[in-house]
């Protein structure tokens, strides 16, 4: 396939690998690579999404997919993952899986709460580790993790996530300092409310519409992809995330609590 004007595919190569491809933010970061010109490994638990959506891309833009269904909550679920595409040439990856749970910590299940460590967190340390080093041996490539506003601050009554998205955020911008002159562009695109099942997912009192659409999270990762370590989508959430600098960290934590407060059923505040 010819490659003229197809930016990412020219820079970073053939094959792209999206987790959490099945809807949200996974599911634009899947087009829009495919609009790229790129070839698409789409992962994520529901294969029947997966399956309409390869025929898609397939059918709009002419190019190959492959559809691994995977659980990344299970322990050895990004490990598994990593096998079943052992012998693409993976070029981009997007560490876009990830999810929420809303409530006070002492009221929350805690195999779900290890479940959200493991997605979010493990996942994409694993998968990063394993794919990287092919990576840099042919000297160019491209790492993106899914971090979230959240992770700039303590957020109560989503306290793990909050914790997961932070620990996003610095691994990311670490890697793009470690990277740095191996031909690998790193970035976390930290999106703050989003329309996706993320609401509904993590059990908020929010509808589906509430925030930014996901295509918008995308462009902007494109845009900053290879200029800075991190970018937040949305001027608002930018105002947000960065006012909560100059404030004690014990009154971001109230004025939290009281966001979020109002999002989450009663039963588990």
């Amino acid at each position: 396939m010819a490659t003229s004007g197809y930016k990412f595919r020219e820079k970073y190569g053939e094959w792209a690998l999206v987790t959490g491809a099945s809807a949200g933010i996974g599911l634009e970061f899947a087009r829009g690579l495919a609009r790229e010109g790129m070839s698409i490994v789409l992962t994520a638990r529901r294969e029947d999404r997966l399956n309409s959506l390869a025929d898609e891309l397939k059918r709009q833009y002419r190019i190959e997919t492959r559809v691994v269904a995977a659980d990344l909550a299970e322990p050895d679920g990004a490990d598994r993952l990593a096998d079943a595409v052992a012998d693409l040439p993976i070029a981009f990856l997007v560490n876009n899986a990830g999810f929420g749970y809303a409530g006070r910590f002492d009221k929350l299940a805690t195999e779900r709460l290890r479940a959200m460590v493991i997605v979010n967190c493990l996942a994409p340390v694993v998968l990063t580790s394993r794919i990287l080093p092919t990576m840099v041996q042919r000297g160019r490539g491209a790492v993106v993790i899914v971090g979230s506003v959240a992770g700039r601050q303590p957020l109560p009554l989503h306290a793990v996530y909050s914790a997961t998205k932070g620990f996003d955020l610095l691994l990311g911008e670490a890697l793009w300092g470690e990277l740095r002159g191996t031909g690998i562009d790193a970035i976390v695109i930290e999106p703050g409310p989003t329309k996706t099942e993320f609401q509904s997912v993590a059990g908020e009192n929010v509808g589906p519409d509430h925030g930014e659409p996901a295509e918008n999270v995308v462009r902007v990762t494109f845009d900053a992809l290879g200029k800075q370590p991190s970018v937040i989508s949305g001027w608002f959430n930018w105002v947000r995330a960065n006012a909560t600098r100059l404030a004690p960290r014990s009154t971001v934590a109230i004025l939290a609590k009281k966001v979020i407060e109002g999002q989450t059923p009663v039963e588990l505040r």
